[in-house]
């Protein structure tokens, strides 16, 4: 896991390496007793292949999600998978720092726009702690 912050557009920043995931560094880490900790990784690149999350769309409400951290691995189940555009999502909602503890992991999902250089979409993976 990678710490990020706010890209130089207001986005969360996401890591350059496909293979590593981003933690969204301004809020709660996994496994903090409170809102929500934000993961965010590529499902693929052009010249780097699958990205960590590329297979992230095959999660299903019920499974389990293991989070490892330096302290040890902290696992989740998951509630809800949802597909949003990326100018409909929930940003509010997801990066949410008080209310029960709870995992959001991002990525990008959708038809691949070749005009903009980016998916149309963001998967987005809700979990709460076991």
């Amino acid at each position: 896991m990678v710490a990020v912050g706010v890209a130089g557009d207001g986005q969360m920043e996401v890591p350059e390496r496909v293979a590593d995931v981003g933690w969204y560094r301004f809020g709660p880490a996994p496994g903090a007793a409170t809102g929500s900790a934000v993961l965010a990784g590529h499902v693929d690149d052009r010249v780097q292949g699958d990205g960590a999350f590329a297979d992230l769309g095959g999660l299903a409400p019920g499974d389990e999600v293991l989070v490892d951290r330096p302290e040890g691995s902290v696992a989740y189940v998951v509630r809800e998978v949802r597909t949003f555009r990326k100018d409909t999502l929930p940003v509010a909602d997801l990066f949410r720092e008080g209310g029960p503890p709870r995992l959001a992991l991002v990525t990008c999902d959708g038809p691949f726009d070749t005009d903009v250089g980016r998916y149309r979409d963001n998967l987005v993976v809700l979990a709460e702690p076991r």
